[in-house]
């Protein structure tokens, strides 16, 4: 007897086997350019439960497939009738019907694609946090555009726009900073306190200074690899002074796997 004769990796192994290998194809190649599919613990788990779904539908399928011809004309006629529905619009949801047909791996994945999103938003704050001048994010997104345009040359115009925005509003927080500066400044040279005023035009130019900037830093996320973010690292270490941030240079990963996502 051959290890294919034996009943249970015939009937359930291969069949779940094969169908969690093209489900993770599928997943990896539906999340370039959109985050990492194990970025956090929540995706991997996430990541998992997809796989698992599309696993065990495998093997329903396998021991489902000699009971067919036993199926009334209805039944066919009537899943025949669902598959041919109007399918959902780009952008969209998945309608409730493909959810059940899907037994949930629809929703699954909806909930994965925004938790990667999520990941991805929450990693390019947590990066940020310790720029404290327009001065320290001006060094570090020129040498950021630098590195994004030797490392991903096809992506050279989105690059280039995300740099000007960046740079526009780094520009525009120096100026109001500047200005505050002197307004508050007397004849004997003296500093007063700012008015609240004063306060909220340099928070909020500054605030908007470090979300261009994050933009820029999210394309290096989701186009990037895990390998690359000890390079990231050194760029942010020398924009920030040694004793700027007193926590590890990176976020604290939220997870130990080893993996990195693969580009097929």
């Amino acid at each position: 007897m051959t290890w294919y004769h034996h009943g249970w990796l015939a009937g359930y192994a291969l069949p779940a086997m094969l169908s969690a290998g093209l489900a993770w194809i599928g997943l990896v190649r539906h999340s370039v350019g959109k985050g990492w599919l194990l970025g956090s613990w929540r995706s991997a788990g996430l990541t998992l439960l997809v796989l698992a779904l599309t696993g065990a539908v495998g093997i329903a399928a396998g021991l489902a497939l000699p009971h067919l011809a036993e199926l009334p004309p209805v039944a066919a006629g009537l899943a025949t009738g669902v598959t041919a529905m109007p399918r959902k619009r780009q952008g969209e949801t998945s309608q409730p019907y493909v959810r059940f047909m899907t037994l949930g791996i629809a929703w699954f994945r909806e909930r994965l694609e925004y938790r990667m999103w999520l990941d991805a938003h929450s990693w390019t704050a947590e990066f940020l946090d310790g720029f404290e001048k327009s001065t320290q994010l001006r060094v570090f997104v020129h040498d950021l555009r630098n590195y994004l345009a030797d490392r991903h040359p096809t992506l050279g115009k989105t690059i280039t726009n995300l740099f000007d925005a960046a740079d526009k509003a780094m520009i525009h927080a120096l100026d109001v900073q500047t200005r505050t500066d002197e307004a508050r400044r007397d004849i004997d040279g003296w500093m007063r306190e700012p008015t609240d005023e004063e306060v909220y035009q340099c928070r909020s130019a500054f605030g908007e200074a470090v979300n261009r900037c994050g933009d820029l830093l999210l394309c290096a996320y989701v186009h990037g690899r895990r390998t690359e973010q000890t390079e990231l690292e050194t760029l942010r270490t020398k924009a920030l002074p040694n004793d700027a941030f007193h926590s590890p240079a990176l976020p604290a990963p939220r997870r130990r796997f080893g993996l990195h996502r693969d580009r097929t």
